[in-house]
């Protein structure tokens, strides 16, 4: 027994003094990663990054690796590892002066997860906070005006989710719901192409229903917010050229307050009324002969 420890605690031994294999040259590490990054080869560009790191976490190039790693995630539309990855670096390095291209590219990669308007809008929302970033926090760097633009495109993506929903009140006679809808998007998104085609339909529905105070606000808004917009020269027709809603202080905070007075109303609070997905059944509790 003793025999068979003693030959054991030899053979651990030997293998613990085996030779040690070599790290990789820093230098060879970066050429080959950087080599598969301009061959767009993501997965092996990302596996010399990360060795580098991991066996030279002091090289000169280190800081560089981290963010190529970032961008390899990014560019292989591996967008959570992206996130994962550029979230890291910005916490590590909060002074870097990469920060703009960091805070972009967070928001790119949220906004590549967006989905359809009908869907949870939480990454066009998240996207919006890192665009909004670029802008304020670094104004005079080159990614700033590629956050404004991109800030424009996540505010009428928004801004298109709420009008599917705020539409889908006013075509099922929830007024009540209809213009909660369409006060938040005259709040948050006034300025979009969305909630001038919201508008557009609410004049329609204040038309319909003869409130003509109503509907010349809606019409006077959309001139007055999106002048150049496809529904301004119908808005301008429909009201004339001597409206004095055209021409006195602005209708979009006076229509926010009719919506607002006309909320209590009798009509407004009734519920429309259900319909039954049965149209031939007689209504529960209803007789019927036979």
């Amino acid at each position: 027994m003793r025999r068979r420890l003693f030959a054991v605690a030899v053979a651990v031994l030997v293998v613990g003094c085996g030779p040690k294999k070599q790290p990789v040259p820093a230098d060879k590490l970066w050429t080959e990663g950087n080599s598969a990054f301009n061959e767009e080869a993501w997965d092996i560009a990302a596996d010399r990054y990360k060795r580098l790191l991991d066996q030279h976490p002091f090289d000169p190039n280190a800081e560089e690796a981290e963010l190529r790693i970032a961008q390899t995630y990014y560019l292989a539309k591996r967008y959570p590892e992206a996130i994962a990855h550029f979230s890291d670096f910005e916490r590590m390095h909060p002074t870097s002066a990469q920060l703009p291209f960091v805070e972009y590219h967070l928001g790119m990669s949220h906004l590549a997860q967006a989905t359809t308007s009908d869907r949870d809008q939480q990454s066009a929302t998240n996207a919006l906070t890192y665009f909004r970033n670029v802008v304020d926090r670094f104004p005079k760097s080159e990614w700033a005006a590629k956050g404004q633009l991109r800030m424009k495109e996540c505010r009428e993506t928004l801004a298109h989710h709420e009008y599917v929903i705020t539409i889908y009140y006013l075509h099922h006679r929830n007024l009540k719901a209809a213009e909660s809808r369409l006060r938040g998007m005259l709040t948050e998104y006034p300025d979009t192409d969305a909630t001038a085609q919201a508008l557009h339909e609410f004049a329609q529905e204040y038309t319909r229903r003869d409130e003509s105070e109503g509907a010349t606000l809606a019409l006077a808004t959309i001139a007055v917010h999106h002048p150049q917009g496809p529904l301004a020269n119908d808005a301008r027709t429909r009201l004339g050229v001597d409206n004095p809603a055209l021409k006195g202080d602005d209708p979009l905070p006076q229509l926010v307050a009719k919506i607002d007075q006309m909320s209590d109303t009798a009509d407004r609070r009734k519920l429309p009324t259900t319909v039954s997905a049965y149209p031939n059944q007689p209504p529960s509790g209803s007789s019927s002969s036979y």
